[in-house]
């Protein structure tokens, strides 16, 4: 590692620090997004600390969704910490991804200087990585917290690793474990060190017994996850192998554009599976990387920047073979970044610092950061992110299922009718879009139309938890318990701990005058720990279904708690008050019911009365 004095030392870090404040300053208030929610917000186990050790062993604690599970006890315990002190404050999870990526430009630029860079190349290096806009994604995403987090542990582990001192194997063997601990993408280090054996030092002795260790480890790991490994590659992956190789051949063309030219920068690309490998991009693909082979063969005493190289291929590797939903995304760049700004560092470290270009990477860094910072507010809330993606990849279903359903909790439901024909007209086949359609036909009252797409979503679904909730609720409403039940209990089966199934479920039994089984429900839901008003208000009913008032009062107390404006619960506790002779607490109840009602005018007019009935009592007018 060159030699540094701690003033300049100093003067990079504070430098980087800097940078990635200024740059991802306008991040700090953005919105929690789409798998935010089934994996945090509505994720139970988050909430309650003493789960944390069970992070470790049970891959299902991912998520609230069955069959979304993943294995990433360090990001889930980074969820349950900040939760424990923050709660839901959206500000608090994305400080700790900008806390995160600080700590990942701050090693970035360590790992350059051990790696031979002269300080100024390697500070250039981590400010390059520390603004650059294909960073957004896991820093304004929460969700992608396990990318950055096994990035930086990564780094750390190459660092340690090239280090000299007689303990530092070990500690990068511990920043592996780190590194796995957040994603199973971290796999693949063990390949990199190998190509550090190898390249960085050709003359030097392979050293094997310092390479064991984490090959040894890296073969626990996959033995341990091997029902998530061989479910997604041998027994239920996404697409079969010709087509995936033949996709990411494509990609891999595609990422090199992103990483050299990063527009457009969207949360859904257009990008679309090859047809076949005479597919004309995947044909293109393939002939550029073949001419990339034979440059590094040609140059091969260039061995060093070979190195770099290969570890961009080395951290595709997982996503290469392993066939994913999405089939390119920005995050998994994250990476990669490091090495090609690695790469392009060592083959422009001679010539970039003469006099007259120093102002070329400072222009460039300002540049990066100022593209970065414009896509923050991208991110900012799920409207303006969908509507980016939208944009930008107009042949892409998601974007407009995501954006239908936000037209339609915006009370635009013009727009998000439109939203999904888009969506069914791209892909008639889409679940999630019929689904979302028979929300909206049910709001609009068209209860048989939007039965039909509910009914269509499960043909092409049948263990979709959103179609099935929504089926039974609408059979609910409609009397139909009989039909309701059973759809509750498969949205459980297949939904996992969902409260609103348990709620739903919950009223349904209400309407069929059960009462203990509604109390019983309805506390499953108060267990997932979420505070919200409709599952108190629900419970007060079932509790004074039983005659349990002083209980009822109290959940109706609570749901008032949670939101002073939900006039239900204090019309609730004006006919418990009223009906106990406590007058002056019936009186108080009827007027915030008063103040906060806003629905049918009938209930409005029954209150005014029955007030006006006990203020005549008590000789008021």
């Amino acid at each position: 590692m060159p030699a540094i004095t701690t003033a300049e030392f100093t003067r990079g870090l504070l430098l980087i620090a800097v940078a990635v404040a200024l740059t991802y300053a306008n991040a700090v208030h953005n919105r929690f997004h789409f798998d935010d929610e089934h994996s945090l917000v509505e994720n139970p186990h988050i909430r309650q600390w003493s789960e944390a050790p069970h992070f470790f062993t049970d891959p299902q604690l991912f998520s609230r969704n069955v069959g979304s599970e993943m294995y990433r006890p360090l990001v889930l315990l980074s969820y349950a910490f900040t939760y424990r002190f923050f709660a839901y404050q959206a500000p608090a999870y994305h400080l700790f991804n900008i806390a995160i990526h600080l700590f990942m430009a701050l090693a970035v630029y360590q790992l350059y200087r051990r790696l031979g860079l002269q300080n100024a190349a390697a500070l250039c290096g981590g400010l390059l990585f520390a603004v650059h806009p294909l960073a957004g994604e896991p820093v304004n995403y929460v969700s992608s917290r396990s990318e950055s987090l096994a990035a930086l542990f990564y780094i750390v582990a190459i660092w340690s690793y090239a280090g000299e001192r007689d303990w530092a194997p070990w500690v990068a063997w511990a920043c592996y474990l780190l590194a796995l601990l957040g994603k199973s993408s971290a796999i693949t280090l063990p390949a990199a060190l190998l190509a550090y054996e190898l390249l960085w030092d050709p003359d030097r002795r392979l050293r094997w017994r310092r390479l064991l260790p984490f090959w040894g480890l890296a073969c626990v790991y996959i033995w341990f996850s091997r029902r998530l490994v061989q479910e997604a590659v041998v027994t239920a992956p996404v697409r079969e192998w010709s087509e995936q190789l033949s996709t990411q051949a494509k990609a891999l063309a595609y990422y090199a554009k992103l990483l050299f030219f990063p527009r457009p920068l969207s949360v859904e690309h257009q990008f679309f599976t090859a047809d076949s490998w005479l597919d004309a991009a995947v044909i293109a693909a393939l002939a550029l990387l073949a001419t990339l082979a034979y440059f590094i063969w040609r140059g091969r005493k260039f061995h060093r920047e070979i190195f770099w190289l290969l570890w961009i291929g080395i951290a595709l590797l997982p996503t290469l073979l392993v066939p994913l939903n999405v089939l390119v995304n920005e995050r998994r760049l994250y990476l990669p970044l490091v090495a090609v700004i690695g790469a392009s560092l060592y083959l422009l470290d001679a010539g970039l610092w003469r006099k007259g270009r120093s102002m070329i990477p400072i222009v460039l860094i300002l540049l990066l950061a100022a593209l970065a910072q414009q896509r923050n507010g991208v991110w900012q809330e799920e409207k303006s992110l969908w509507q980016d993606a939208r944009d930008k990849a107009p042949l892409m279903v998601r974007p407009h299922v995501r954006l239908g359903a936000i037209y339609r909790s915006e009370g635009d439901w013009s727009a998000s009718a439109n939203a999904y024909a888009q969506a069914l007209a791209i892909d008639p086949d889409h679940a999630p879009a019929h689904n979302n359609m028979g929300n909206l036909l049910r709001d609009q009252g068209a209860s048989a139309a939007a039965e039909a797409a509910y009914r269509r979503a499960l043909s092409l679904l049948p263990s979709y938890p959103d179609a099935l909730l929504n089926l039974a609720t609408l059979c609910s409403d409609q009397g139909r318990f009989a039909e309701a039940l059973p759809l509750y209990q498969q949205a459980m089966a297949f939904g996992g701990q969902r409260l609103e199934v348990y709620n739903n479920l919950g009223t349904t039994y209400l309407k069929m005058a059960k009462y203990q089984q509604a109390e019983a429900v309805l506390r499953r839901a108060l267990a997932l720990r979420v505070e919200r008003p409709g599952v108190y208000f629900n419970l007060g009913g079932a509790l004074e279904g039983q005659g349990k008032l002083p209980a009822a009062v109290a959940a109706y107390r609570r749901a008032i708690a949670i939101d002073s404006t939900y006039a239900r619960a204090y019309y609730n506790l004006a006919l418990l008050n009223e009906a106990s002779s406590n007058e002056d607490e019936a009186v108080a109840a009827y007027r915030d019911f008063l103040r906060h009602w806003r629905g049918a005018p009938l209930f409005q007019r029954e209150a005014e009365k029955r007030l006006q009935v006990l203020l005549a009592r008590r000789g008021v007018h």
